[in-house]
């Protein structure tokens, strides 16, 4: 079965990022919300693919880089290690 080729039109427009066809794939993608007759499934595909549609159009966002703490000595789990002098007497 072949697609539409409004469909691929927007598939492609998805894949490649193109943001002329991105812009043009929103418009279509509104203008198919905007049809008083639609069917729900109709709605709820359109719906769908205009959110693709946003997400390909808007910028990637940046992650977060924190700062690394520097680890202080003798600071893990195990209390590191023990001098002589310091050790308890065993009896």
């Amino acid at each position: 079965m072949t697609s539409f080729s409004e469909v691929t039109r927007i598939e492609a427009a998805i894949k490649n990022k193109n943001s002329k066809e991105l812009e043009w794939s929103l418009w279509y993608c509104r203008m198919r919300l905007a049809v008083p007759s639609a069917l729900p499934g109709d709605v709820k595909y359109w719906r769908g693919i205009e959110v693709l549609v946003k997400e390909a159009l808007a910028p990637p966002v940046a992650a977060k880089v924190y700062p690394a703490k520097k680890k202080k000595p003798n600071r893990g789990l195990g209390l590191g290690p023990v001098d002589k002098e310091q050790a308890p007497a065993e009896d």
